[in-house]
């Protein structure tokens, strides 16, 4: 996580003017409007998935305003896709007005004139897609930047954002950052695409197939009934055509299945709060039918058992707290 922007840096006297200059800096010149400039709180974060990025901004109350002058003399290269965190949000753009609760998406052409804003407090999680990696014509991002909610895939770019911001310290930093910021621009074009419809949209959704088959997968890993027969249903082909998808994509649908489980199962068993719990345990939550078929594909994945890992780890940091407790000489 790179943290961009903080208040609490700043004298309480400087803090109205360097959010109102760190926001713009982080999205398009703007009119920032501030509910209360005498106590304004402010956090702002990035994290860098390759060409994408997250951009999450936590503050007190506050207006953003991008006039259509601004949008014509600094335009930029970015379309921003955001999910509201807390607070709910009034938007106008393109003649559409709404409240954006928490959790609902919602499109910010940064070209165009915007109104954004929220009371008291909020925090929101946005995207950062470059309009170049799009490939679309502009008419359809204009379109389906009005009605994202539309587009049959809404609610999983929703989620694949919302992993990249929880889990933005790990995965920006993590050897896969960059497949996962190709996979968001993957589905924020199959977005576009679907929530405007024509002839784009089909297209759009056969080439982002395997992207979302491997996302659907990811929010259902610990689900005990996941099958390929759900996952072919959730996305409307047979069974067949998922393992067809699959192969021609270079991977076996249960072996990456039960590689991401043993992946996170081994994130788990590093930290502190899985030190007590019964390997049974962890084996079931992480979708494994039983202790002996879990420490099985574990020890082949990773060449020791689940109970050994967990004991290096517990090591490991015990060393680290004593090296951390020694004075220095």
């Amino acid at each position: 996580m790179t943290i961009v922007f903080d208040t609490a840096v700043f004298e309480a006297g400087d803090r109205a003017d360097a959010t109102c200059t760190a926001m713009q800096e982080n999205s398009a010149p703007s009119n920032v409007t501030l509910e209360d400039p005498k106590t304004v709180t402010s956090l702002m974060e990035v994290w860098s998935y390759g060409d994408a990025s997250i951009f999450r901004s936590r503050m007190s109350g506050m207006t953003l305003l991008r006039t259509g002058k601004q949008a014509d003399r600094t335009p930029s290269p970015l379309i921003a896709i955001a999910v509201q965190e807390v607070a709910t949000a009034r938007y106008e753009q393109g003649g559409v007005r709404r409240l954006v609760a928490p959790g609902e998406l919602m499109v910010v052409d940064l070209n165009a004139r915007y109104d954004y804003s929220w009371d008291t407090f909020g925090s929101s999680r946005c995207l950062h897609v470059p309009l170049d990696r799009l490939d679309l014509p502009s008419d359809v991002i204009r379109g389906g930047s009005a009605h994202p909610e539309r587009s049959p895939i809404a609610r999983m770019i929703s989620h694949h954002i919302s992993t990249l911001t929880v889990e933005g310290d790990a995965l920006s930093t993590s050897p896969g950052a960059t497949a996962l910021g190709e996979a968001a621009i993957d589905l924020a074009r199959a977005l576009f695409a679907t929530a405007h419809g024509g002839v784009q949209a089909r297209a759009a959704m056969n080439d982002t197939m395997t992207t979302r088959i491997r996302s659907h997968v990811r929010a259902h890993l610990f689900d005990p009934s996941m099958s390929a027969e759900s996952i072919a249903a959730a996305h409307g082909i047979s069974t067949r055509r998922l393992y067809t998808l699959c192969a021609a994509a270079g991977f076996s649908l249960e072996q990456w299945i039960i590689e991401q489980r043993l992946r996170r199962a081994y994130q788990e068993l590093a930290t502190a709060r899985a030190a007590s719990v019964p390997i049974s345990v962890v084996a079931r939550r992480f979708g494994f039918a039983g202790h002996a078929h879990f420490s099985r594909r574990f020890r082949a994945a990773y060449g020791v058992t689940p109970s050994e890992w967990r004991d290096a780890a517990a090591s490991a940091r015990r060393h680290d707290d004593t090296a951390q407790r020694e004075p220095e000489h």
